[in-house]
Parts: C-alpha cells; structure tokens; sequence
C-alpha cells in the first residue's frame, strides 16, 4: 500500500468516527426506513425503491450547511443492497459491523471488512450493501453537497450482485 492511499484511507476513517461522533452526541439525530431516494436531490429511482432485496435502515444526520456533507448509518439485512448510484461529491464508506461487498461499474465486485474504509470518487456508479448469508452496517459521508445530490441507476440484478469477486 503506498503512502499516499494510506494517507486518503486514514483521512476517510478519521472523518467519519468525527461525523459519528458528532452524530451520537447530537440529539437532533433522525431515524427511520428508508426504502426510497428521498433526500434533497436525490432523483427517484426506477420503481421507486433505493435497494434491491429488502429494506434497509437509515439513520441520518441532518444536513449542515457549515460543513457541507451529509451522514448516515445504514443497516442492511442479508441480501440487500442498493441500486446502482452515483454521488456528484463522492462518498466515503466505512463498515462498522460485518463485512459489505462494494462495485464501481466496470470493475470487479469488492469485500470490505469491518473497520475498513472506501472512498468513492464524484460521479462514478456503485453500489454496496450486505453479502447473502450475514447483515452488514456502514456509516457513509456524502461531502460536496453543493455539486449535487445523488443519481439513481437501476437496480443491481443477482446476477451482478452473485458476480465473482
């Protein structure tokens, strides 16, 4: 691993155990179902539904304009995940408990463990949610609000869901 990705790894995970932080010690803190794209742009998926195989539990940060990223903790049952999206900021994603699986199109399925972080870049379709057999929970900071919301896709089939790793 060379230094720099262990810099941008270590400065992911430091900002999201602070938006974590900050969000536990806030009282403000919503919390809820989420089974739709519904937040300030956020386009409506195809169907309606963010995720593909179930429903999945958001709990979010409210947005603030001072530090311009928005926060959730997101608790996947086995089997979901969510449709294919992009973020125009980017997002960073860090699993809190079990292990996710994360695609960028065009490439290769990942595994992520607990602990470990990844970062999206602007623009690029993904998607990410729990492995088949075991729940997963990630929080996910999505920073640059101010270029855009989130762009939905379609929803990832089993067969790209199932796709080697």
């Amino acid at each position: 691993m060379n230094t720099r990705h262990l810099i941008k790894k270590l400065y992911a995970t430091s900002l999201i155990w602070a938006i974590v932080f900050l969000f536990f010690s806030n009282p403000l803190h919503a919390q809820g179902r989420l089974d739709s794209g519904t937040s300030p742009g956020t386009e409506q998926p195809p169907g309606g539904s963010f995720f593909t195989g179930g429903t999945a539990v958001v709990v979010r940060i409210p947005t603030s304009p001072a530090i311009n990223c928005g926060a959730a903790k997101v608790t996947f049952p086995p089997g979901v995940r969510t449709i294919w999206h992009s973020h125009a900021g980017g997002q960073v994603i860090v699993v809190t408990s079990g292990t996710a699986w994360y695609q960028e199109k065009g490439k290769q399925k990942q595994v992520i463990a607990q602990g470990e972080a990844v970062i999206c870049a602007p623009g690029v379709m993904h998607w990410h949610g729990a492995p088949p057999d075991a729940p997963m929970t990630h929080t996910v900071a999505t920073p640059n609000l101010d270029k855009g919301g989130v762009t939905a896709g379609p929803a990832v089939t089993d067969q790209e869901y199932k796709g080697s790793n």
